[in-house]
């Protein structure tokens, strides 16, 4: 295991960078935390770059490694790992990973008509980081295989994020759209039943006849929901009811309980 001492080195200088998305655009990598993820996302294939390892835990770290071949692994001082470590506990094991190609638009409708996606969700501008890691890990628990990102998304490789996903990054594809409303139009045409979360002109998100065989559920921003054009094209639109003061629910609670009820109805079929 080479060691590394140095704020020099290119290593420590390109896990720093990436903690801004400008950086993480430029050399397409994220980092990730974690022995357990770091090693499921190297099983499941994932393009790692090096694996960083706090020198106050390399020793146990590598006997458990056995990804000499994949990707090199370093022993970083201790207080330098703490330097590019975003997690307050960390386990001391940090993966430079490279992220995913894009999806483009039409290579995501073209998938979908040789695939049988029945259901698929779209964030409209969601901002906060903690409530998009959750969305993301909701999806992968209640089988929504692909996030559809409107522009003006949090960027789902924010460290928080990624942290907040607890591994379901590495199961979940991403499409990021520049034209929400012509990506909904052509979902549409393949036979998706549009499903907004609104509160105006709504019917109760229990209501069985709100879904079909396909659905597309649109989440909107945490302080101004869906966009009007979006709900403009919506099939329906649901609420989900309130029973205390609030005034509203979070946006990832909102979401995980509309996947729920989809995911629900697409397995009574």
């Amino acid at each position: 295991m080479i060691e590394i001492t140095s704020h020099q080195n290119k290593w420590i200088k390109l896990a720093k960078s990436l903690a801004t998305k400008k950086y993480r655009e430029k050399e397409q990598k994220f980092l990730l935390e974690g022995l357990r993820t770091v090693t499921l996302a190297i099983e499941t294939g994932q393009k790692c770059h090096a694996i960083l390892v706090s020198s106050d835990v390399s020793t146990h770290i590598e006997m458990t490694f056995e990804f000499d071949e994949i990707a090199q692994v370093y022993s970083v001082e201790t207080a330098l790992f703490k330097e590019i470590s975003h997690t307050e506990n960390s386990q001391g094991v940090i993966g430079i990973m490279s992220i995913p190609d894009k999806m483009s638009d039409e290579g995501f409708l073209e998938m979908l008509k040789e695939e049988e996606i029945t259901s698929l969700i779209m964030l409209d501008r969601l901002q906060d980081p903690g409530n998009m890691g959750t969305v993301i890990r909701t999806a992968d628990a209640a089988g929504f295989s692909y996030v559809i990102l409107n522009k003006g998304c949090v960027d789902v490789y924010n460290d928080k994020v990624v942290r907040s996903t607890v591994g379901s990054i590495l199961n979940v594809r991403f499409v990021e759209t520049e034209q929400p409303l012509a990506l909904i139009n052509k979902l549409k045409s393949l036979g998706y039943n549009i499903v907004v979360t609104s509160l105006k002109d709504s019917k109760d998100y229990k209501e069985d006849d709100n879904y079909s065989e396909k659905n597309c559920l649109v989440i909107g921003n945490e302080a101004n929901g869906v966009s009007e054009e979006l709900i403009g094209v919506a099939d329906v639109c649901v609420k989900i009811p309130i029973f205390g003061k609030a005034e509203s629910l979070n946006a990832a609670v909102a979401a995980g309980i509309m996947m729920y009820r989809i995911a629900e109805k697409s397995s009574s079929r």
